[in-house]
């Protein structure tokens, strides 16, 4: 399927305003007092990484606004059937939502998380539920190290002892 090279406006739109959305970050990231105490890192490092992430994307998404639209999205998607599959979806979202709630305590952060993960990743459409907990836990524990050495928060336990 080719694509024409015409500019679509609500998809640069889009890619403009998490441009937007990125700036306003990064600008009231930069805005953290610059104190550390004891952690190793500001509490502007974070945001700051999450802001230029945001205008990256933004600029991918503009980019591809301007040069035909949007890659891979799918124009014979029909209404019915992204109805029937919001419901599912939405539902797996909620139970992940819902689990990590009630086991953060009991199972420990990474798990707890990994499994919100697998759970949002089903109602997306994955069939892949172990190769979706071990992609969960793979991105979860670099964020647990991240949050408790380099910010000092303190999370739930990594993996509760009685496991």
């Amino acid at each position: 399927m080719a694509r024409q090279n015409a500019i679509v406006p609500t998809q640069l739109a889009i890619g403009v305003g998490v441009i937007a959305i990125g700036l306003v970050l990064g600008i009231g990231a930069l805005r953290f007092p610059p104190e550390m105490g004891f952690v190793i890192l500001g509490a502007h490092v974070y945001p700051c990484a999450v802001a230029v992430f945001l205008a990256g994307v933004g600029v991918v998404l503009s980019y591809q606004a301007i040069t035909g639209g949007f890659r891979e999205l799918s124009q014979d998607l029909q209404a019915s059937s992204l109805q029937a599959n919001g419901k599912s979806g939405a539902a797996w979202v909620s139970a992940g939502i819902v689990s990590i709630a009630l086991l953060i305590n009991v199972i420990g952060f990474v798990l707890a998380a990994a499994l919100l993960f697998a759970c949002s990743a089903r109602g997306f459409g994955s069939r892949h539920p172990l190769r979706d907990l071990a992609i969960g836990i793979a991105l979860t524990l670099p964020i647990y190290w991240l949050f408790n050495a380099g910010l000092g928060v303190a999370l739930p336990p990594l993996i509760n002892v009685w496991i």
